[in-house]
């Protein structure tokens, strides 16, 4: 049997394709195509010429999952009639798997032609390559808008980053000392605003600055007055910027003030799109305390069909957030590093949703807290990582049964109410096998065993519709649909 294997090298305005057969030698020289639909039809036909003149029976084509190029031409070969007919595999492969694989050839060119028979070649091998697993259109539309909310959430806080180089200038101790709970919150932007420098909001009195307070909060602050006071006090200390420097100081902070407001109309938008696309997903993941809309539409626009992962250790793979073993005769190494290989915004969403989990869900806050007393060095990495692998399992189970969260004591519960209704079920039987019944006491008793049958989906019923209205009643505070501030943070951690 020939088969026929093929390798593109894909780039912006073309893409390089090389063949080989069964024992890789190369078939012919490597051609080059447009990277548009006319090139993609031109290596069809191309193809089509070394299928007949190598009599191949099978055909396999790969390439690397590069950003996005690879995905409008993996598309199209999809969809094309005589790569239907000629049952062709297609592969789309990890960069890092080429990259590795190129390590056999110990002295080659780095050229596009090159990468071409690297690819061929390694889909010849085969080995460790899992199949390219394309979502539905449902689920890719969920992750481009999720994946650009990560997108802006980054810019918002790169920004917030560099707003407060400028802002120590003119106002050091406000960085410093943080008089707000929100540095960029509402009332915090309107004084930036107002004040060109902390020397200038000096001079205010403490009654005038309190009534500012109460405009810009809407009387939010429960003393007004402390809040003036300590806010005048951080004036004071503060450094002194040259006055050369004032004005264009000031005019740099209420630009980036203004992109900071403009960022955030743009979240809460997305945030709408995201909810409404949410509607036709099956979302479980919202009734777990700490996880809201936008964290558990990250994570199910990244995962897809469950059913593709048959163990939770799989999807634990597929985030990266497993770590390998390092072993040799008596050594074994006690400290290891995440593989950080799968999907980084599955592995960031699931950090996220771990984060507001260990602040707002007492089962997983001990855990993190246990895990952080074990570590001995980089505590809050560590304990935060593994407390995102605890909640892989919890996250698989949930999408995969379509259940809601229950707590700790409600699974207890249901679970010993289960076992003693399974309990006299089967003494139940025991008393059948041994006397047969009257027909009057069946008329008068029932089908006892149908009767514990019905009590024991009661059972479950029951415990099902108490976790859902504690999570309807008891998480309603806390299941915003955008990410707090804390969860945005989160999502620049670099797990070790």
């Amino acid at each position: 049997m020939s088969k026929l294997y093929g390798g593109i090298d894909i780039g912006l305005k073309e893409f390089h394709f090389h063949a080989m057969d069964g024992d890789g030698n190369p078939i012919g020289k490597p051609r080059r195509f447009t990277n548009n639909v006319p090139g993609m039809k031109q290596l069809v036909d191309h193809l089509e010429l070394h299928i007949h003149k190598q009599g191949a029976t099978s055909v396999s084509l790969g390439m690397e999952a590069t950003g996005l190029y690879w995905f409008p031409l993996f598309q199209a070969l999809q969809q094309d009639e005589r790569i239907g007919q000629w049952h062709t595999q297609l592969l789309a492969m990890n960069p890092k798997l080429v990259e590795s694989f190129r390590q056999a050839y110990p002295d080659v060119d780095k050229s596009d032609p090159v990468d071409a028979l690297i690819i061929a070649d390694r889909v010849r091998f085969g080995r460790g390559i899992a199949p390219q697993h394309i979502h539905s259109e449902q689920f890719l539309s969920l992750q481009r808008l999720t994946r650009f909310y990560v997108h802006l959430v980054q810019q918002q806080t790169d920004l917030k980053n560099y707003a407060s180089s400028f802002l120590y200038l003119t106002f050091s101790e406000w960085i410093r000392c943080k008089p707000f709970s929100d540095r960029y919150g509402t009332t915090a932007c309107r004084l930036m605003k107002k004040y060109k420098s902390a020397e200038e909001m000096a001079e205010m009195t403490s009654d005038e600055l309190q009534a500012l307070l109460k405009d810009f909060s809407k009387n939010h602050f429960r003393d007004p007055k402390q809040k003036a006071e300590d806010v005048l006090q951080m004036a004071r200390d503060s450094f002194t910027i040259p006055p050369g420097l004032v004005d264009s100081v000031h005019l740099l902070i209420k630009q980036t003030l203004q992109q900071l407001d403009l960022l955030e109309k743009h979240l809460d938008r997305l945030t709408k799109q995201i909810e409404k696309a949410m509607k036709g997903i099956k979302n479980p993941l919202v009734s777990i305390p700490g996880i809201g809309l936008v964290s558990a539409a990250l994570i199910i626009a990244e995962i897809g069909d469950i059913s593709r992962f048959e163990i939770e250790s799989k999807l634990a793979k597929y985030a990266g957030l497993t770590w390998r073993t390092k072993q040799s005769g008596n050594f074994r190494a006690e400290e290891t590093f995440m593989t950080k290989t799968g999907n980084v915004y599955l592995r960031r969403g699931l950090i996220i949703a771990a984060q507001s989990m260990v602040n707002h869900n007492d089962e997983y806050n001990d855990y993190y807290q246990r895990k952080f007393k074990e570590a001995t060095r980089h505590a809050h990495k560590r304990a935060l990582s593994l407390t995102a692998r605890k909640l892989v399992r919890l996250v698989h189970a949930m999408l995969s049964t379509n259940q809601l969260y229950m707590t700790p004591e409600e699974r207890m519960k249901r679970n010993k109410e289960v076992n003693n209704q399974s309990t006299d079920l089967a003494s139940v039987d025991n008393v059948a096998g041994e006397e047969t019944p009257t027909v009057d006491a069946v008329c008068n008793v029932g089908n006892p065993a149908s009767v514990l049958n019905k009590e024991h989906k009661k059972v479950k019923g029951t415990a099902a519709a108490t976790s859902s209205t504690r999570q309807r009643v008891g998480t309603h505070r806390i299941q915003n649909p955008r990410l707090t501030q804390s969860a945005r943070n989160t999502l620049h951690l670099t797990p070790m």
